[in-house]
């Protein structure tokens, strides 16, 4: 059994799509004492509110479309709630969302009676292509900031362990899935080369161990953005097969998301170790 409040609700956006809205087919759908709710805007009831939400939104937006396919719909027996995605292009020409600041989203919650729409609650940030500039800039510099601070407590707590100045496994902190590389000649290295899970980075470690002796590491600083950091630094190790001490300068890349290590680049002179082992 089809649910007429969906389709009434379905109508809705297909109307605003083909340009119909403040249209007698727009009207039609709701009831004469509905009360629609937008975010700014406030509240609004009947036909006079729905004019007057319709003009201020042509005020804002020249073009809009919603994709319909890709809806989400919650209902039962008078509410129908849609989750939903919307593009266009604002009154100044600006095309929106652009999937960076502003990305499309809205949710709207509906009340039917009658097969009218007699509640409309729009939750939506009508800054469609976020241009208010100075608190997207607040939103985005607080979300650095906190990624920055769970990045560092993870580096952090990786060169800990691996000075002895705390307890732990080094592999604890790699994700399962892993963009690992340590560039060099691995026909004669078994250490290094690429590798892209936890498993294979605990082998690293293992090879590391069999095959070369530490004696110095320095680290000269890590800096630290967001989701990735940079570490620089020196080592001497001895190479034990060719029992020899190999020096380098390093710098280590990587990224941490949801607490743990998902990129490991390690850089030094590859070069150079290939040419002095022989």
């Amino acid at each position: 059994m089809e649910n007429k409040n969906l389709i009434t609700v379905q109508s809705y956006y297909q109307l605003i799509n083909e340009g119909y809205v403040n249209s007698e087919k727009y009207y039609q759908l709701f009831s004469d004492d509905v009360e629609i709710f937008y975010q700014k805007f406030g509240f609004g009831k009947g036909r006079e509110g729905l004019q007057k939400f319709g003009q201020k939104i042509i005020q804002l937006i020249d073009y809009l479309e919603f994709d319909l396919e890709k809806f989400n719909y919650i209902e039962n027996k008078e509410f129908v709630i849609v989750e939903g995605h919307e593009k266009g292009i604002t009154n100044t020409g600006i095309k929106f969302p652009n999937n960076t600041d502003s990305y499309g989203k809205f949710c709207s919650v509906f009340q039917l009676e009658n097969n009218k729409i007699k509640r409309m609650h729009c939750y939506v940030d009508p800054d469609f292509a976020s241009q208010d500039i100075e608190r997207l800039r607040i939103l985005n510099t607080l979300l650095i900031e906190d990624k920055t601070s769970q990045t560092k407590k993870i580096v952090d707590e990786f060169y800990d362990i691996q000075f002895g100045r705390r307890k732990g496994n080094p592999i604890d902190l790699f994700a399962d899935k892993v963009d690992w590389d340590l560039p060099g000649n691995k026909n004669k290295f078994s250490w290094v080369g690429k590798r892209e899970t936890k498993e294979e980075v605990q082998a690293f470690f293992y090879e590391l161990s069999k095959n070369i002796e530490s004696e110095k590491f320095e680290i000269d600083f890590i800096t630290v953005n967001g989701e990735n950091a940079t570490v620089v630094g020196s080592l001497v190790s001895k190479i034990l097969p060719y029992n020899k001490s190999f020096s380098t300068t390093f710098v280590v890349i990587l990224k941490v998301v949801d607490e743990k290590i998902v990129k490991y680049h390690f850089l030094e002179d590859s070069y150079k170790l290939n040419e002095e082992m022989r």
